[in-house]
């Protein structure tokens, strides 16, 4: 029983009085008369409830031999929306024939002023428990679009900027706003723009991109709410210019994907469903997530160009390394490409792809110490001239090991000279305790010195290269490794035959 009803049955107890609660379109709601035969007939009070309800005031009629009826309505603001009824336990003994309404005495009166505070009370409950209901099912929104934002932020802010991600967070926004369309547009880069949207839109929109893209360029400039970063159409009907625009009646909300004044789009939302509204708090979250997305747009162009820097700079240095030897130039790419050849064979991931890359492009970096003598010596080098050669993983290592962003591939490059016996350097690691990207590059770095030509002997062919290493698989090299160059070259032959000559 809700609060209303037991209030009723309570005072029915203390006051004698019988009290029922009548609906404007359900009729009788509740009765607090265990005894159906102690009420007036059914048909009587729906009558008199009725009128109540039509003329939303007091009415009383009064019976031969019992009280008669009573009645006030109950409104919702300046609605009536059902009524309160009162009557004495020998109402039921006068039929609606003879009931006559009479002059008001002392006791209508008061009961007029007690049915009045009590209805008072109803409707102030029954507002009470509508603004409840308001407030759980806000609440219950506010908490779906809070787990949601709580839900991307962390997605967001650990992952850099791309179009998988954008569509990502489209589909997610569309799902907790339950609307009919969520979108990005990012006038610079299209390529990341997304659209999602129901089956309902697509049977009022044919041609969703031209549709956004109508309802962005709609935008009047003038609008007061662009200084907020936002613009919305609460009602396509009664705004200009954006009427024709679709089938049916829409709401339309965008904000912008801006950070330090700088507009990289829209995000935004479309709805067919004009009972509800776009609320401050979903307001509130688009804004807060569209910029995140722009703040992760810009990280995210501030470590490109951190990369493109850093891959200048790394150019510079192998170009400087190279130019100090004559018979190594392009021999650091080389390597690099048939490291990744055998990363594609091998199933590698990309994020293994990159570190292997930079590890392969740098793994002679530390010969630019090595005098140009030493490099470009015609016979075989002394043992001192041979430690100083032997040197140059460790010097690499020491040279780049305050660029964090090549913390990953250093120890690909320091340990591209230990042997698979582990009789190599610079720490004698054995077997697969050596780093898979430095045993990757032992096999690439080999197959290029067998086959470029040196001061003291000239390059081999691919094919004698191979069964060199060959030979050495499971003791300089790893076996294994050899096995998927040996696939890599048969390939690369296939493609290009002249590289056997």
């Amino acid at each position: 029983m809700s609060p209303a009803k037991e209030f009723l049955a309570s005072l029915a107890k203390i006051s004698k009085l019988n009290f029922q609660l009548w609906d404007s379109e359900e009729g009788l709601l509740f009765s607090a008369n265990s005894d159906e035969h102690m009420a007036p007939p059914l048909v009587e009070v729906e009558d008199f409830s009725a009128q109540i309800m039509s003329e939303a005031k007091f009415h009383h009629v009064q019976s031969n031999g019992g009280e008669g009826l009573f009645g006030v309505p109950i409104k919702e603001g300046d609605l009536v929306v059902g009524s309160l009824i009162a009557f004495g336990s020998n109402s039921h003994k006068q039929p609606q024939s003879q009931i006559t309404a009479r002059e008001p005495s002392p006791a209508v009166a008061e009961m007029e002023k007690f049915l009045s505070q009590v209805a008072t009370l109803l409707e102030d409950r029954l507002s009470t428990q509508q603004e409840m209901e308001q407030m759980a099912e806000e609440l219950t929104d506010n908490f779906e679009q809070l787990c949601f934002y709580a839900r991307i932020a962390g997605r967001v802010r650990s992952i850099t900027f791309s179009g998988d991600m954008l569509k990502d967070l489209v589909a997610d926004l569309m799902d907790t706003m339950r609307t009919d369309i969520a979108f990005a547009r990012l006038p610079e880069r299209p390529e990341y723009n997304s659209v999602l949207s129901t089956p309902t839109a697509s049977k009022m929109v044919s041609d969703q991109d031209v549709f956004i893209n109508t309802l962005l360029d709609s935008i009047p400039l003038s609008s007061p709410s662009l200084k907020e970063d936002y613009f919305i159409v609460n009602d396509s009907r009664t705004t200009p210019a954006y009427e024709e625009y679709a089938a049916g009646p829409y709401r339309f909300l965008a904000v912008k994907m801006k950070h330090n004044d700088k507009f990289y789009g829209w995000m935004g939302l479309v709805s067919f469903n004009l009972a509800e509204i776009f609320r401050r708090s979903e307001l509130r979250l688009l804004n807060s997530m569209a910029e995140q997305i722009a703040v992760v747009i810009t990280n995210s162009d501030l470590y490109r160009d951190l990369e493109r820097f850093v891959i200048n700079m790394v150019k510079s240095l192998v170009y400087a390394i190279e130019a100090k030897d004559d018979y190594t130039r392009g021999h650091s790419e080389r390597v690099c490409r048939y490291s990744l050849l055998m990363a594609e064979r091998m199933g590698l991931d990309e994020e293994q792809k990159k570190v292997l890359q930079w590890s392969s492009i740098l793994h002679d970096s530390g010969k630019i110490g090595i005098p140009e003598s030493i490099l470009n010596k015609p016979w075989r080098l002394e043992d001192e001239e041979y430690q100083i050669v032997k040197d140059h993983p460790r010097k690499g290592h020491t040279i780049l090991e305050p660029l964090e962003q090549l913390a990953s591939s250093l120890p690909g490059m320091l340990h591209h000279h230990e042997r698979y016996d582990g009789k190599g350097y610079p720490g004698g690691l054995k077997g697969k305790d050596i780093p898979l990207e430095a045993r990757i590059i032992a096999v690439a770095d080999t197959f290029d010195a067998i086959t470029s030509n040196r001061a003291y002997r000239p390059g081999k062919s691919p094919t004698e290269a191979l069964r060199e290493m060959e030979r050495v698989a499971g003791s300089q090299l790893d076996p294994e490794l050899v096995e998927v160059f040996k696939k890599v070259l048969e390939e690369e032959l296939e493609r290009e035959p002249s590289l056997e000559e």
